[in-house]
């Protein structure tokens, strides 16, 4: 039997809407997931504006409109590696007018995930990102609730979801614009193949976890699957953020 983590929460003010509470476990991961992402601005495009010469937020805001204008539909933004809801919230604070569909394995990260985002334009999905369909193990290396890792497996107990299926099924009515990445190294398998949407997509913010898991060259498939495209490379804090020179 294990035991149920006891919840406190913080309340989230933001500057155009209603006073939200977002619900945590102490003593886990969790305190450090809400200070990097709403105390230290993970996640906030406006960092870009601080890190680089042009005022790359502004052209992404103007980029977002246009597709808005000409498609007549709304950004698609894929949490991969979602946790329990800080990214997702985050980028509805930029972008409130987005779909988020955010993708986490483990069993208590997704129900909080469902908790904190409920009545918002989430998609949750208890599953892996993944390069291809099938199953996935779920592991605990024992990094605490933000370090759990998938491995392809046919008797896995989570379904591996891609992100060409995602955007598929969304193609009526949102056009692709961010996917965030952060899967403790799966980032590796991700980008091993059917890699399509990454010139689809306008933005990619990637962890590399080649500090995590040495010498198994994580990073690449990411590397490679970019290399040829017309896309900038910006490092900010663990990050690195792959924009498009269509912005």
């Amino acid at each position: 039997m294990t035991a149920t983590l006891a919840l406190e929460a913080v309340t989230l003010r933001a500057a155009n809407g209603p006073e939200r509470a977002f619900y945590f476990r102490p003593d886990t991961s969790d305190p450090a997931v809400i200070n990097d992402v709403f105390r230290n601005g993970g996640y906030d495009l406006r960092r870009l504006d601080r890190t680089t010469k042009q005022r790359r937020h502004a052209e992404i805001v103007a980029f977002v409109e246009r597709e808005q204008q000409r498609t007549g539909k709304r950004p698609l933004i894929i949490d991969a590696g979602a946790n329990i809801g800080a990214a997702a919230l985050q980028f509805l604070s930029n972008f409130p007018n987005a779909r988020i569909v955010s993708i986490e394995p483990e069993a208590s990260n997704h129900a909080l995930l469902c908790r904190n985002t409920t009545g918002l334009d989430v998609v949750c999905m208890q599953a892996a990102v993944s390069a291809r369909e099938g199953r996935a193990k779920l592991s605990d290396p024992g990094e605490g609730h933000w370090g759990f890792r998938t491995e392809a497996a046919a008797d896995g107990e989570v379904q591996c979801v891609t992100i060409n299926d995602i955007f598929r099924q969304n193609a009526a009515t949102h056009f692709p614009f961010i996917v965030k990445i952060d899967i403790e190294g799966g980032e590796a398998e991700l980008f091993s193949g059917s890699t399509e949407w990454v010139g689809q997509t306008p933005i990619l913010i990637v962890e590399l976890h080649d500090w995590l898991l040495p010498k198994r060259g994580i990073s690449q498939p990411f590397l490679k699957s970019i290399a040829p495209l017309d896309r900038d490379l910006i490092h900010i804090g663990e990050d690195i953020y792959s924009i498009s020179n269509v912005i």
